[in-house]
């Protein structure tokens, strides 16, 4: 019965523990900049400006930038026609998340031989 408890204990701790730790990543104003450009494209700008602070601007408590953060940008510079700010976001995707890799190889490939996105289509219902 002891040990059952101190496991349950042990458990208990583990789990709280994890939730008081917070996010990892500085996500900065992504949420609601993604939000306003998918409800309003000609915020764009504003958008990448949120992108490019994420990206520029260290954590004063040390957390990263989030996955995907420099792929976007990547996307977004890739969009306006600057390959080459789109395949060094591109690669420091791959350096900061090596799973990524193969798909970041691709979109490399793509910005290289100038094949641009298409156009995002918003899936947020407008009201």
């Amino acid at each position: 019965m002891k040990k059952g408890g101190i496991l349950l204990l042990a458990l208990a701790g583990a789990a709280l523990s994890a939730c008081a730790s917070g996010p990892k990543y500085n996500w900065g104003e992504y949420s609601s900049g993604l939000l306003d450009y998918y409800q309003d494209p000609k915020t764009e700008a504003a958008y990448v400006k949120d992108l490019d602070t994420i990206i520029t601007t260290p954590d004063p408590k040390g957390k990263k930038v989030p996955p995907g953060i420099y792929a976007e940008a990547g996307y977004m510079a890739m969009q306006k026609g600057d390959t080459q700010k789109a395949v060094d976001l591109f690669n420091r995707e791959k350096a900061a998340w090596p799973e990524s890799a193969s798909f970041m190889d691709k979109a490399i490939a793509n910005a290289k031989a100038g094949t641009k996105p298409q156009q995002q289509v918003s899936a947020v219902p407008v009201s």
